[in-house]
Formats: C-alpha cells, sequence, structure tokens
C-alpha cells in the first residue's frame, strides 16, 4: 500500500515536472502596462479618458473604474492609477487616500491632475504647500535635468511649449487662463518650471511615484475630447474669450453677414493643438510607468512599418487651374523631389477672390399676398435661391475691381440693379440691368433653358436670359450714367410702353421714355418742386403709389440708408413734390422697391442695402414706418439666420418669373465668384478637366471629394450635397467607395458639432483630414489652435464605420522672423506624422508662387531624408493610422527564453531581455485596405536597460538615439532583443505595404500599392538592384539604397554580388 502511495506521489510529482517543463518551453509570459482611469462614481472627463483609450502605448491595458471601494489590494493590480478630476473635493477620494498612499509605496503610479493637488496628503505629493501658480501671458519656461525615465514626459512637454511660446500669443489665444496650483517640493524632483517656479514634479514615495501636473497640460480651457465635446472646464478661462470676442460683435466696418468667421458669438471649440499635447503628454505618462515597471517602452508609430507619415493635402477647386492644367504640373514638380500630391476636387469650381453682379430670384413657395421662400439650394453655392442665367451660364456683369476673400465687407456698391419690361414687343418679360459701369444692359427672354441651377421641390424653373446687349439712345450711343447705374422699369406717362427710370452715382434722377420696339429717348430729368432730383450720392429710384392717392410717387434711396418720397403730381409724370425724407436704414446704399407686404392696402416698402438682406418696412395708418426686419426662407445662411442673403448690396424686385402666377422676389446683388459644376455640360473647360483626370487614373492618384457646407446647412441640405457631389464623382468616372474629405471653406455645422461628420461617414467618407471644428475662431494652417495636430478616431456610437480625424500642419515658413520650421523638427523628435496643406493653384498668373511652393517642397524633402519619413499619399495615410489604431499588439516573454535571459544576466555580461512581439490584425476595419498589417511600434529602453544594444529579426527596422524602430506584420512573432552584433540587410523604411521572398541568391521584394512607392535598404556589402523605371539613390557612408517607382505596384530584385 505504501509503495503504491510511493508510486502516485512520484507520478504526481514526475507530471508537475512534466507540466513544469512544458510551461517553460511553450509557456509566455505577457507583459503589459495596466492602467486604472479612477473616476467618482459614473462621472468622468471623458476627454481624458479618451486618450488612455485611444493610447499610443501599444501595449497598454486601459480601464475604467469608481475609485469607491477599490481598497489597496484591488489597486495593486494596476501599474498605474489616473486620478480623474472628477474626483475633486469628494467623499470617494477622502476615503481613498490612506489606500492610494499605501498603494504607491508598495510600488504603485498614480497620476494626479492639477485640480486635485489639494486633495492629496504633502508627504504623498513631496510637498511642503500647495501654492497659486503666478499668472502670466508670457510664460518662460525651464527643464532641470531629470533622470533617464522622465525625460520621456520632460521631453514632450518641452516640444509643444517651446513651439507654443514662440508662436502663440497667449494673451489673444487664452486670456484669462487660470494657471491652477503647483507644489512646492520638498522631496519631489521637479521636471519643468515656469518663470522660476515648479509646475510638474515626480516624488518618489516608498518603490512608487507619484506625479503633479500643471494645468498648462493636460490643459482644460479648450474643448479637446475625441468625442468634439468634452475636456473643458470653464473655470479655468474661455468666458474671458468669450465675452472679449463678443465685444467686437458689430463693430464699424463689419459685414453683417460675410462676417461669418470672426462675426459670431464666440462659444467653446475642439482645438486641435491642446487635443494633440494632452494626448501625447498622458500617454508618455504611460511609457513611463512602462519603463519604470518593465524597464521600457513600446509605443506606436503613426506610419508604415514604424516610421511615420508625412503627406501633402492639395484642394483643386480653382477654374483657372483646370484651365492651366495645374495639378498635372503640381505632380510632375514633385516627381523631381520623389514626392507624390494628394488632391480633393470641388463639386463647382470658381475663380478665387472675385466677386461679380449677378441676379438671384427666390422662387415663390407661397401665395403673392403671403410669399415664402426657401433660400439657399444647393446650386446657389457663395449665394441664395436660383440664379438667372444667361446662354449656357449664370448671369453676370460687372467684376468688382480688386480681389477679396468670401468673408469680407466690400466697400464699393457693385450690384446687378434689375428691371423688367417687354422692350422688344415678343409678349415676354426681358431684363434690364444696371451696373457698376453706368451703363444699362437688356437681355433678351429666352424662356425655360437647361441649366444646373436648382429650384424648390414641386416650382418650375425660371425664365432664362439670352446675351446681355447695351442699351442705345436713338443716336446709337450707349446710354451711360455717371456711373453705378440703377433702373426701374414704369409707364410713366400711361401710353402702354414702358419707361424707365434711372439713378446714378451723382444722385440724379432720369427718365428715359420708351418709344417702342425696344427703344427709348434721351434722358430727361425727374423734378421736384421744378429743380431736378438730387439725392446725396448713388441714387436709386422705386416708382408707386405710396401715399394712396392714385398717383404714382418717386421713392429714392441713397449712399446714406436714407429713403426720400417725393409724391407724384397728377398729369405731370416727370414732376413730383417737395422731397419727404421717411427714414433711414441702419446699412448704406438702400434699394426701395413699393409692394404691400401685409395686406393693408397700404403700400410698404421691400428695401435692399450694403448687407445684402432685404427688409420690410411697413406703411403705418398714420404715414409712419414701422421695421419687420429681413424678408427670410426656410433655409439658414451663413451667418445663422434665415434672412435672404446670396451676396452683398441687395435690390429687390417683385415678378413672377416662371409663369405659375405668383410673384417671385428677384434680388440683384453683388456675389462672390461665378461657381460651375464640374459636371455641368456647359463647363468651360471639360477637356483641360478630363486630361487631369486620365493623368490621375494613368498615375493612380486617387482623388477624394472636396465637401462645401457651411455652418448653418441643415442635416438634409448636407445629405442632399454629399449626394450631388458622388454622382458628380460618378459622371466623371471618379471611384467613391470609401474615401476621405477635406472641407471646401474648412466648415462643418455649428450648430451640431457632429452633423457634418456624420453624413460624411453616412456616404461612406471615412476620414477628414481638413476641417474647421464648430465655433473655432481659427482656421488650419493659419490658426494657433492648429500649431499641433495628432490623428484620432471620433468617439460617436451613432457612426456605421470609424471616422478618423486629423487636420493639416501649421503654415511653413523659413523667414528670419516668424519661421515656423522649429514646430516640424518637434514633430520628427517626438516621432508625429505631418500632413501638410497648401493651394497649388494661380502659379500660371504668379510665377514666383512656384518658388515659394518649392520652399516646403525641398524642406519637407530633407526632413525625409533626414529623419525617415514615409512620404505617400494622403489616403494611403490614413489607412496606415487605421492599421496602427486598431491592431493589437501583444508583447510577451516565453518562460523558457526568460530563464535563459535570466541565466545570461548572472552568468554573462550585463543585462539581457528578449521580448516576442506579435499582432492581430483581426479587428482591423477593411477601410485599412492594403495597409492592414503594416503596424509599427519603437521600442525604448528605460534606465534599467539603458545603453544595451537592441536588436529585432523583423525585415525591416531602424534604429536612431538609442531607439528601435520596428516594423511589425512581417512575421507571426518579432523578437527584440539584447544583441551585441552587427546589423544584417534590412528594410529601413517603405512607405507601401512589401513582400520579401528570399531564394538564398536573390531577394524579391513585392511593392504593394499604387502612385509612389518609396523603399530604404541598408546592406553591408554592395547590393544590385533591378526593376523597371527605377530611380536608385546609393548612400556609400551609411550602406543605404534609396528606391522610388511611380506608377501602378511594383516588385524589385535585390542581390549581393
Amino acid at each position: 500500500m505504501a509503495l503504491s502511495l510511493r508510486k502516485k506521489a512520484a507520478w504526481f510529482v514526475g507530471l508537475l515536472l512534466v507540466a513544469a517543463a512544458f510551461a517553460l518551453v511553450f509557456g509566455h509570459k505577457e507583459e503589459k502596462v495596466r492602467l486604472l482611469f479612477a473616476s467618482s462614481g459614473d462621472r468622468y472627463d471623458r476627454a481624458a479618458y479618451l486618450n488612455f483609450e485611444q493610447s499610443i502605448v501599444a501595449n497598454a491595458e486601459v480601464r475604467r473604474l469608481p475609485l469607491e471601494g477599490l481598497d489597496a489590494k484591488k489597486l495593486r493590480s494596476y501599474d498605474a492609477v489616473y486620478l480623474d478630476v472628477s474626483l475633486k473635493q469628494s467623499p470617494a477620494l477622502r476615503d481613498a487616500v490612506a489606500s492610494l498612499a499605501a498603494y504607491v509605496e508598495q510600488g504603485g503610479h498614480l497620476f494626479v491632475e492639477n485640480e486635485l493637488l489639494g486633495d492629496l496628503p504633502m508627504e504623498l505629493l513631496g510637498a511642503s504647500a500647495v501654492v497659486p501658480v503666478a499668472p502670466t501671458v508670457k510664460p518662460k519656461f525651464d527643464y532641470p535635468h531629470v533622470r533617464g525615465n522622465l525625460q520621456g514626459l520632460q521631453n514632450v512637454f518641452k516640444q509643444f511649449a517651446d513651439n507654443f511660446t514662440t508662436h502663440v500669443d497667449m494673451n489673444d489665444t487664452m486670456p484669462g487662463f487660470d494657471w491652477g496650483q503647483a507644489i512646492v517640493p520638498s522631496t519631489a524632483e521637479t521636471l519643468v518650471t515656469m518663470n522660476g517656479q515648479p509646475l510638474y514634479t515626480v516624488n518618489r514615495f516608498g518603490q512608487g511615484t507619484v506625479f503633479a501636473a500643471s494645468a498648462f497640460m493636460p490643459n482644460r480651457y479648450f474643448i479637446t475630447g475625441f468625442d468634439l465635446q468634452s475636456g473643458m472646464d470653464p473655470a479655468r478661462g474661455f468666458p474671458t474669450k468669450a465675452a472679449r470676442h463678443d465685444e467686437s460683435l458689430g463693430a464699424p466696418g463689419k459685414s453683417l453677414y460675410f462676417n461669418f468667421k470672426t462675426g459670431l458669438p464666440q462659444e467653446p471649440y475642439f482645438q486641435f493643438s491642446f487635443a494633440a499635447a494632452n494626448h501625447l503628454l498622458r500617454n508618455e505618462y504611460v511609457a513611463y510607468v512602462s519603463k519604470e515597471t518593465l524597464g521600457y517602452s513600446l509605443k506606436k508609430v503613426f506610419g508604415p512599418y514604424g516610421r511615420p507619415a508625412m503627406a501633402y493635402q492639395n484642394h483643386f477647386e480653382a477654374l483657372p487651374a483646370i484651365q492651366h492644367k495645374e495639378a498635372i504640373g503640381w505632380a510632375e514638380l514633385l516627381k523631381q523631389y520623389d514626392q507624390i500630391p494628394s488632391y480633393s476636387l470641388v463639386r463647382s469650381s470658381f475663380d478665387w477672390y472675385y466677386w461679380n453682379e449677378s441676379i438671384t430670384v427666390h422662387l415663390n413657395e407661397g401665395t403673392t399676398d403671403k410669399p415664402q421662400f426657401v433660400g439657399e439650394l444647393p446650386n446657389s453655392f457663395y449665394s441664395s435661391g436660383t440664379l438667372l442665367t444667361s446662354g449656357d451660364t449664370t448671369l453676370a456683369l460687372a467684376r468688382y475691381p480688386s480681389e477679396h476673400e468670401l468673408a469680407v465687407k466690400l466697400e464699393l456698391p457693385y450690384r446687378a440693379y434689375p428691371a423688367l419690361a417687354d422692350w422688344n414687343g415678343d409678349g415676354k418679360t426681358d431684363l434690364i440691368a444696371g451696373s457698376s459701369d453706368g451703363y444699362l444692359y437688356r437681355f433678351p427672354n429666352v424662356g425655360r433653358t437647361p441649366s444646373t441651377q436648382m429650384v424648390p421641390e414641386g416650382l418650375q424653373p425660371p425664365d432664362g436670359f439670352g446675351a446681355k446687349e447695351p442699351l442705345k439712345l436713338p443716336n446709337g450711343q450707349p446710354f451711360q450714367t455717371a456711373g453705378y447705374a440703377t433702373v426701374t422699369a414704369t409707364d410713366l406717362n400711361g401710353d402702354g410702353k414702358a419707361d424707365l427710370v434711372v439713378g446714378s452715382e451723382d444722385g440724379t434722377v432720369v427718365a428715359l421714355t420708351g418709344l417702342g420696339n425696344g427703344a427709348f429717348a434721351a434722358p430727361v430729368p425727374l423734378t421736384s418742386n421744378g429743380t431736378p432730383i438730387r439725392v446725396a450720392a448713388h441714387s436709386a429710384p422705386a416708382v408707386g403709389d405710396v401715399n394712396g392717392d392714385g398717383v404714382a410717387d418717386l421713392v429714392v434711396g441713397d449712399a446714406t440708408g436714407q429713403l426720400t418720397l417725393f409724391a407724384g403730381s397728377a398729369g405731370k409724370p416727370l414732376q413730383f413734390a417737395a422731397a419727404r425724407p421717411l427714414f433711414r436704414i441702419s446699412a448704406t446704399h438702400a434699394a426701395p422697391a413699393i409692394r404691400d407686404m401685409n395686406g393693408d392696402k397700404r403700400a410698404d416698402l421691400v428695401v435692399g442695402n450694403s448687407e445684402g438682406d432685404v427688409l420690410v418696412y411697413t406703411q403705418q395708418a398714420d404715414g409712419t414706418w414701422s421695421l419687420q426686419g429681413p424678408i427670410e426662407g426656410r433655409m439658414r445662411n451663413q451667418s445663422g439666420t434665415k434672412a435672404l442673403v446670396g451676396g452683398q448690396y441687395s435690390v429687390p424686385l417683385w415678378a413672377d418669373l416662371n409663369h405659375d402666377g405668383k410673384e417671385d422676389l428677384l434680388v440683384g446683388q453683388v456675389q462672390y465668384s461665378q461657381p460651375v459644376p464640374i459636371d455641368d455640360p456647359a463647363f468651360p473647360y471639360k477637356e483641360e478637366l478630363r486630361e487631369f483626370l486620365d493623368y490621375a487614373k494613368a498615375n493612380k492618384l486617387e482623388i477624394v471629394p472636396h465637401v462645401y457646407v457651411h455652418g448653418f446647412v441643415s442635416s438634409e441640405q448636407e445629405k442632399l450635397e454629399l449626394a450631388l457631389q458622388k454622382k458628380s464623382f460618378a459622371s466623371l468616372g471618379i471611384p467613391w467607395t470609401k474615401t476621405g474629405t477635406n472641407q471646401h471653406t474648412w466648415r462643418i455645422n455649428q450648430a451640431d458639432r457632429l452633423q457634418t461628420l456624420r453624413n460624411e461617414n453616412e456616404a461612406d467618407i471615412w476620414y477628414n483630414f481638413g476641417f474647421k471644428p464648430s465655433h473655432s475662431p481659427t482656421e488650419p494652417q493659419w490658426g494657433q489652435d492648429f500649431l499641433w495636430s495628432f490623428p484620432f478616431l471620433l468617439d460617436d456610437k451613432q457612426l456605421k464605420s470609424p471616422m478618423m480625424l486629423y487636420a493639416p500642419g501649421f503654415r511653413f515658413s523659413l523667414d528670419a522672423n516668424g519661421g515656423t520650421s522649429n514646430i516640424y523638427q518637434s514633430y520628427a523628435a517626438l516621432d508625429l506624422p505631418i500632413d501638410y496643406f497648401e493651394h497649388i493653384e494661380y502659379q500660371y498668373k504668379y510665377p514666383a508662387k512656384t518658388g515659394q511652393l518649392l520652399e516646403f517642397v525641398r524642406y519637407f524633402d530633407g526632413l525625409r531624408t533626414t529623419y525617415d519619413y514615409n512620404f505617400m499619399t494622403e489616403p494611403q495615410m490614413a489607412r496606415s493610422f487605421l492599421a496602427t489604431m486598431k491592431t493589437a499588439y501583444k508583447v510577451e516573454r516565453p518562460w523558457l527564453v526568460y530563464a535563459i535571459d535570466k541565466l545570461k544576466t548572472r552568468f554573462g555580461r550585463g543585462l539581457h531581455l528578449t521580448l516576442s512581439l506579435s499582432t492581430d490584425t483581426g479587428g482591423v476595419p477593411d477601410l485599412a485596405a492594403e495597409y492592414r498589417d503594416t503596424a509599427g511600434v519603437v521600442f525604448e529602453a528605460g534606465e534599467k536597460y539603458a545603453g544595451y544594444p537592441f536588436a529585432t529579426d523583423s525585415p525591416a527596422f531602424m534604429k536612431n538615439e538609442g531607439k528601435l524602430y520596428v516594423g511589425l506584420g512581417l512575421r507571426r512573432l518579432t523578437t527584440v532583443s539584447v544583441n551585441w552584433g552587427a546589423e544584417p540587410f534590412h528594410v529601413v523604411r517603405s512607405n507601401v505595404p512589401f513582400d520579401i521572398r528570399d531564394d538564398g541568391t536573390k531577394r524579391t521584394i513585392e511593392l504593394q500599392s499604387d502612385g509612389m512607392q518609396q523603399i530604404k535598404l541598408y546592406s553591408p556589402r554592395p547590393l544590385d538592384i533591378q526593376g523597371d523605371d527605377l530611380k536608385i539613390e546609393k548612400d556609400p557612408q551609411a550602406n543605404v539604397y534609396t528606391v522610388t517607382h511611380y506608377g501602378a505596384k511594383t516588385s524589385i530584385v535585390v542581390t549581393m554580388p
């Protein structure tokens, strides 16, 4: 029996030994950085949590739990605890202080937000006191020497802070910022000081550490959450910024409707710079904890195979640029620098900065007595209503003499001034329009004609008009006023023929009586008490019975906004009574129309003006006038109101232009540019556009939509606009499957911060790398709110697929004063991707612009070479980012290798560490396409392994300043280990996915994406590289070869002779 028991025990021990051996050989020790995001119940700062949920640390494991009920034992299952600001002065934090202290003392790490410094014991913080930070708008940061594991944290702050203090006026960008509090160190180590006062500290408490943060970073002055809504604390000072801005609203010289960039009340907004800085700092803290606990950190690199991505963003929208084939020229120019463009194409092309006199019609959805209008329609573009056509284009008269952007107030009263009359006797109502050049122009009515202009659903389109011709006098000479001709058509003398009453810049008012058959007599002044009528300037006449006596009266608007009545005299059509001032509008250049607007049988005044809206003044029983406000439509304009505004210097005219028996509202104006849809049959440069599209197809250039909406269009309007752009792409043969975008004029919806992005996502757009967040007062490239940017995924459960957001980099300049190259040096120092935007149009017009463009082209060429960036297209960049974000990373130490490393460390030379890295791309969406398996990481040794040489068996890697960049997805398991051996042949970087086949005599490398392929190879021995149409550059000193190819995916064959 005893023997039997001994046998059983032996067998049991044997099984245990076998199991242990099996575990030793085949088992793995997974290495993670476990972070607890501790909140107060269910309340927490989602912006902070999302920074960790979308962690940059590859092996981070993040969990959010309420702090309540977590004792020291439960806390010890985490390497770090991040205390959320919701815990400020909470019972949960007070009750947990002892447990937190024990947790840190036993080796845990604690991140303390600035708001919480006063809630923790001084001993735990390593402080003698917690004091307010002295406020300043000119911070001077200094950086004491710190130990190795803290240098990453210090460096992230330094790179951002140096850029910030160099390029940002804090008094303008962050007025009233509350710098919060800081500790007075006792035992804590200082990382950053500001103006001599410690801001960031780390205290060694027992075996663990406590990190005390400043209010500057993580920053809560702005919205910084990846939901575009969280992360802001009003107590940090933003209301001061809003109040200062709002005080400037309505200042003289600002447009009421076109000052949409800065003319709206300031609301909190998402700020790309601090969103990026917060994200990077919080994740660098996780990397610090990893170095403390594991001896190293492993961070994701946003680009293929462990090298950051670089791309251009080029919006292609200008008509002359299509005409002059500038997109092709730019692409060919970039080939000289081994670069490639990324084009987004607008739905309707236009000429920049030009304003044209035009006429729009708001077709009446209601009745003549109670008119109702829509306002903006899809093809109104920068105007409103349905633009009138002349021939096969929208009608346009004089062009404004100087160039101005859309968001500007124009000083000169350019406006097409419309009147309607059948001047050729064909029974159709023809158009006559005054222009700033002083002439009157006639446009014959040609009936309904095909047009890309749209009308409200259920309504017939308006009549179109033929080519313009100047109105001539009997002597054959064109009639011309002193300038800025205004006109109204009426039968002054009752002979059944239309007469014209004409105003001018000099303030005079004259009549051209109709002679029939389109002829008019020479001008005759209209008189008041026997004296020619003359108002202040820019007379604008309207004729109608204003006082109800059955006789036509004359109302004249002028440049000051004054409306003046000249009562008519029975039987004396050219003579009027003395001037009687009626009222003065708040704007200038009043342009009246006479009409009963409320059905009370009294004539009212509808008044256009310099602001571009159309105001209604009703006449009261006592002869006074009451402002009813602007005429409105169903849709909102770009300033958020429903006023009908399609341009500036509006001129109203009432007529039934679509023959449905209801009066419509015509508005003369000056409007921004003269856009033409690129799929319009009458598009003026169809051949040149087709040549560009064929070039893009042949050269494998993806084209994405450049979407135009403004801040106040409805969701339905946005969906229609996207559908029209999708249809436009289809008609031109441009693929639109799963694509990206950037915003024309940068704008997205203001009222609903997510509306535009949701609608784009629904339309199969999954990334947007160029937009201005709702309520942002500045724009990408130029705005200080875009000093930094970093890609992230929008946090929104309504999305049908991932929606990646990013912004192009700050404007590059090498100027001695204000140069910005230091921003991109900081990007390179932190391995941040770079997406650089620039318009490349109008080089034909401004030849010097090519040299200006080449300044940044050459700079980024050099930066790419020096820091080994992967230059690629923006769509490829987005796919690479998505693969990086969604790949699951696993870091393991096989137990057998772990044991061997221990033996080597004990009996060999120095420390040994061997890691097995693997990836799981099952969760990577199909949107990543060919880039699914291109994730890469950067390995950085902590203090424990400082100075040890690390190497990898990945075929793609790079070493730089003690860091090892490793391409993953090329092997099932990738090893990183201490290794003193020489570097073997390897890929330093590749901007496209690749596959290597080695048959022992040669290596065949398949480059697996279209466009531009560039791969950099290292070899300890000379290489022979073969392939079609290759550009091969060799650096014999570094033993590297850079191979570039344009076009379809290709392969190269590499041998070592």
